[in-house]
């Protein structure tokens, strides 16, 4: 997966070199020896790559000032190449329905003749002249936007919000109304999110005090050791009627089990694997439910929805009036929302988007982001009948540490 990873990273930012030489050889600056000068950063900050995956590995914990120095730079220029690359090659993409046609056309040599012909026209050359220029001016600054957006989200990748959100329970008895819920997610402990950075978070929500904490999945990034860091973090973590959590992919990827021991053994959070806690409050009852991700799930949330209603079945045996209670469902991927609405829970509290992480388009609810291409639930809350589901942008990163258009959330929810 991981060579896969970097071939691909290889291929765009040779697109990238390759078309930046190719503007400098129209321009009057170019000399030959440019190539090897315009190469240089491009090899410099892959091999950084090789250096830190192979030598370091997954657990590389630089000093400060290494971040700085070393690190940012190096993260900036992967972060704009690649969306420069991606600019480079939808432009690609777009012209090669019109390009192969005439690339066949150009194979028989009278309609060759007649091509080049009409080409070297001179409305026909002056038309061509204006589109390069647009093309150069546009990428020009779509590359002056990517260095700049990279290098503020990177720096800013930290930068989180506190959002107070009211969600209206249609089935919520008056002694509930006023319960509030923390909810954070995809904490990615490990290279991006290190134990200082936990705790002061961990202070945060304390801060806000909510009746009830729920983190629903991804406690780790790339190794499932660093959960030691988050339990030290977050051992203080405390809320008058408890701290409840779910496994997120992430979590899987390194080792479900060994997580899961660090969490239950070592922190407050109480970890609902497949598993619900009836909460009694005021001398109601609030249902709290939480599933497992799974490692290939992607967007199938057929496995996810089968757990779900094991512990619907499980919990309705148990408690007479289940069906009746209001009910929470800690569930990391947002993707299963319009099976899970139909199961009649009051509220699902997901994440696993981050927002999008890398969203260079953001107007009103219109995401351009990876995260729009897979799935209409990206962030925030939406509604379907009597169910609502929040998704939040989560803490922390994956890929790089950078955020652009969607800061990192720690949410506080009243229920209504």
């Amino acid at each position: 997966m991981w060579r896969l990873f970097f071939i691909i990273i290889i291929a765009l930012q040779g697109l990238v070199y390759y078309s930046f030489i190719k503007y400098l050889k129209t321009t009057r600056f170019y000399k030959p020896s440019h190539r090897w000068w315009v190469l240089a950063p491009f090899v410099i900050f892959n091999l950084s790559a090789l250096v830190i995956s192979l030598v370091w590995g997954r657990s590389f914990m630089p000093p400060e000032w290494f971040k700085y120095l070393g690190l940012y730079p190096y993260y900036v220029w992967m972060a704009a190449t690649f969306l420069i690359s991606l600019w480079l090659l939808a432009g690609k993409i777009i012209k090669l329905p019109f390009q192969i046609p005439v690339w066949i056309a150009k194979l028989i040599k009278p309609l060759r003749e007649k091509i080049n012909a009409f080409k070297n026209r001179k409305a026909v050359k002056t038309i061509d002249l204006s589109r390069r220029k647009f093309v150069r001016y546009t990428t020009m600054g779509l590359s002056a936007y990517a260095f700049t957006g990279a290098a503020y989200g990177i720096l800013r990748h930290d930068a989180y919000k506190i959002e107070h959100k009211e969600i209206k329970i249609d089935n919520l008895p008056p002694e509930l109304r006023g319960t509030t819920v923390t909810l954070i997610s995809d904490i990615h402990a490990g290279q991006y999110m290190n134990e200082k950075e936990m705790r002061e978070y961990a202070d945060v929500i304390n801060e806000l005090g909510s009746d009830i904490i729920c983190i629903p999945g991804d406690f780790v990034n790339f190794d499932s050791r660093d959960i030691h860091a988050l339990t030290a973090a977050f051992r203080d973590l405390k809320a008058k009627y408890g701290v409840y959590g779910s496994l997120g992919n992430h979590d899987f990827f390194q080792d479900a089990d060994y997580v899961s021991k660090g969490i239950m053994n070592e922190s407050p959070i109480q970890l609902l694997r497949n598993q619900h806690r009836k909460i009694n409050i005021k001398g109601k009852d609030l249902y709290l439910m939480g599933v497992d991700d799974t490692r290939g799930s992607g967007a199938q949330m057929d496995a996810v929805i089968n757990y779900y209603e094991q512990v619907e079945l499980g919990a309705s045996a148990l408690n007479q009036g289940f069906n009746d209670s209001p009910k929470i469902l800690l569930c990391h991927k947002p993707y299963g929302f319009d099976a899970l609405a139909q199961k009649n829970i009051d509220l699902v509290l997901a994440g696993h988007t981050h927002g999008g992480q890398v969203v260079p388009i953001k107007f009103g609810n219109f995401n351009l982001s990876f995260a729009a291409s897979v799935s209409k639930y990206i962030e925030g809350l939406y509604k379907i009948g009597k169910s609502n589901m929040y998704v939040s942008r989560g803490i922390g990163s994956v890929g790089l540490p950078i955020r652009i258009n969607c800061p990192p959330e720690i949410t506080k929810i009243t229920l209504v």
